[in-house]
């Protein structure tokens, strides 16, 4: 009897084992998906300022300030 609870205890205990191994796999996991996420939300951020500069730079406004300027070059030469 005192060999089928230690065999027992030992059978669960090893149980208990590799389920704490396999949350940590999934913590693990889980930690390097959310530096992931942080990246490409880093990168995003980056791309939209990057949209933002170039529909200033494409405005109408600053095509015409930019025509007129080659323009007034233009007339100088």
């Amino acid at each position: 009897m005192a060999r089928k609870l230690i065999l027992t205890i030992l059978v669960l205990s090893f149980a208990m084992l590799e389920l704490l191994a396999v949350r940590q796999e999934q913590i693990n996991t889980v930690h390097t998906m959310t530096k992931l996420h942080r990246k490409i939300d880093a990168s995003n951020e980056e791309l939209i300022a990057i949209q933002i500069q170039i529909e200033i730079a494409c405005s109408p406004s600053a095509l015409n300030t930019n025509l007129a300027l080659a323009k007034s070059v233009d007339d100088q030469q």
